[in-house]
């Protein structure tokens, strides 16, 4: 009953509802898979839904033309596939994660360096996590809360779909993160750093084309300053680490930071070479394992 006041009250479109339904017959489907086989079922599933997503690995093998124009045809098609199948993997574990229990994130994400978070935690000045739609980007999040046991706050992009939207919120924070829409971020971002407190910020994807212009793959494209504003006037260390799927579908990640000792304070300059220096340290590990990154969203759009 409660949902059904909820559909009304939200005037959601019949399609949300169709949308809606179709989730959770997937949820159920998913979560009679053991925890090993998840990964395998998005493989899979990339594998038999490829013909439907014929634009999007167009935009995928027009990206990896870009950032690798040595590469041939074959290769950035094999790279292209490939990537679809680690962002199809990453919802299925999505649909999985009520499943979760914090000793399951341990076994599934090991991070490498845990002891570079808690030293720089224990500077009291905050912390900005920085991660990428690389990996799984949603379990990157959900490790560092279980292994810190320290609530972070995720800064998201919502659903379309408000009543899916709501369940993925649920799960996002059922091990005591929060998730901050994107819209209405800055206030809460501030308040927290200030408050000593971790924002998790992903910010790779296309930015408006106002927006500061940073060389990736050897391109000038516009790029979110968020991260490096956010540490330049708060005086929060940002942390840059990605989950890299192993073969057996676990994951490893290592934790970096990213220097600002020779930033002092907010100026345009510094924002700008804060800002590189996190684009670079995105490129590096893209160049490292290219199929875990999302080819298929439109980063070069407003390239120069």
């Amino acid at each position: 009953m409660n949902i059904i006041k909820k559909i009304f009250r939200r005037r959601v479109k019949p399609l949300h509802i169709l949308e809606y339904l179709i989730f959770w017959i997937l949820v159920f489907l998913v979560r009679l898979l053991p925890l090993h086989y998840v990964h395998r079922a998005g493989f899979l599933l990339a594998r038999i839904f490829s013909p439907l997503l014929k634009s999007r690995k167009r935009v995928a093998i027009e990206n990896l033309s870009y950032a690798f124009p040595e590469w041939s045809a074959s290769k950035k098609e094999k790279i292209a596939d490939q990537s679809l199948q680690n962002i199809a993997a990453t919802f299925v574990e999505l649909l999985w994660q009520k499943k979760f229990k914090p000793e399951d994130i341990k076994k599934r994400v090991r991070i490498k360096n845990f002891e570079l978070f808690k030293k720089i935690y224990s500077r009291n000045k905050g912390v900005i996590f920085l991660t990428a739609h690389f990996g799984s980007w949603e379990l990157a999040i959900q490790s560092l809360i279980v292994y810190s046991s320290i609530p972070v706050y995720a800064i998201v992009r919502q659903q379309s779909n408000a009543l899916i939207d709501r369940v993925i919120t649920k799960w996002r924070e059922m091990f005591g993160g929060k998730v901050i829409p994107a819209g209405i971020a800055v206030r809460k971002i501030i308040q927290t750093l200030h408050s000593r407190g971790v924002v998790a910020i992903i910010a790779d994807q296309s930015a408006p084309k106002e927006s500061i212009s940073v060389e990736f793959f050897g391109r000038e494209v516009p790029t979110y300053e968020g991260p490096a504003v956010f540490s330049l006037k708060t005086g929060a260390p940002i942390i840059f680490g990605c989950t890299v799927r192993q073969p057996d579908g676990n994951y490893v990640m290592n934790l970096v930071e990213i220097p600002t000792d020779d930033l002092k304070g907010y100026t345009p300059g510094n924002m700008l070479e804060l800002t590189k220096r996190q684009v670079k340290i995105t490129e590096n590990i893209i160049r490292q394992h290219p199929e875990q990154w999302m080819w298929m969203h439109k980063r070069w759009k407003h390239a120069k």
